[in-house]
């Protein structure tokens, strides 16, 4: 199932409720602030008592003059 959360792409796993999927990628978001990263899409799926949490990095893209 895909969602936005706090202005993030997230996939999850069908088994986790919202209630769980917004309480592990608010987790995540605040890691990866406090890291000065910038967040762009979170996976999670869910393998047997574990779950499997795939972040990305938003790509950043910089424009210079050609000289």
């Amino acid at each position: 199932m895909n969602t936005m959360i706090q202005g993030i792409s997230v996939t999850n796993d069908p088994a986790l409720t919202l209630e769980e999927t917004t309480r592990i990628v608010s987790k995540i978001i605040k890691d990866w602030d406090w890291e000065g990263k910038q967040l762009g899409k979170i996976e999670l799926i869910r393998d047997g008592i574990w779950i499997r949490i795939c972040s990305y990095e938003q790509p950043s893209i910089q424009i210079i003059p050609y000289t």
